[in-house]
């Protein structure tokens, strides 16, 4: 399937699932969409014309390059040093060790796994605080980079897990994912009593879901 706008042509093809929202990802020169039966072609359609230039330049891409990598919402610049075990250092840029660049993928997911993990355990203290109204505790929670979503809830392991990708947004993103899944530990649904939750754990929660929305995993 494709779309054509000023002469431009943008491939896509829909993968259907049992979910309840759609989901873009970038797979070669294509837009792959996950999206649950509810959700109308027209609206895939209508996402793909608006954000149309963005998907277009992220398809061009033959090669990903980095001259920067941006973590929680700052952007620093890169220098890779080759011949090395994986490590890295933040300044006032990153410097990245690899073995070779066949390791880059791996170690820039890594790092932000690791940035993750670094956050969540500063994070705790206003974690707690923030669950008290609802009279939970934090919960074991696993870091792993999932392609079309931002987080979920086992609700039977009573286990989060967040998507690596949060590492590159705003702190405002994982708090609100992490809230999000906590407040299906009580309503597994996203239907009124969920939201009702929501709104107790984070006030204002609805405006940073819909600038949320805006990011491609």
């Amino acid at each position: 399937m494709k779309i054509e706008k000023q002469g431009k042509i943008l491939e896509y093809i829909i993968i259907p699932k049992k979910i309840k929202n759609a989901y873009f990802r970038v797979k070669g020169h294509q837009i792959v969409v996950t999206k649950g039966p509810r959700i109308p072609l027209q609206v895939i359609e209508k996402r793909l014309w608006e954000n149309f230039d963005q998907f277009h330049s992220l398809t061009e891409k033959l090669t990903e390059t980095y001259d920067s990598l941006v973590i929680f919402g700052q952007e620093y610049p890169l220098e890779i040093i080759e011949g090395h075990p994986f490590s890295y250092q933040i300044t006032d840029r990153v410097t990245l060790f690899i073995p070779d660049q066949k390791w880059m993928i791996k170690a820039i997911q890594t790092l932000y796994g690791h940035e993750l993990k670094r956050c969540l355990d500063t994070l705790n203290p206003w974690l707690i605080e923030s669950l008290k109204p609802v009279h939970l505790e934090p919960l074991p929670t696993k870091i792993k980079y999932l392609k079309s979503k931002f987080g979920s809830c086992h609700t039977k392991h009573k286990e989060i897990t967040l998507n690596a990708y949060l590492a590159k947004l705003d702190v405002i993103y994982t708090k609100y994912v992490l809230l999000h899944e906590y407040a299906h530990l009580l309503v597994p649904n996203h239907q009124k009593p969920f939201y009702d939750v929501l709104d107790l754990l984070m006030p204002g929660h609805r405006a940073i879901q819909k600038a949320l929305r805006k990011h491609h995993i």
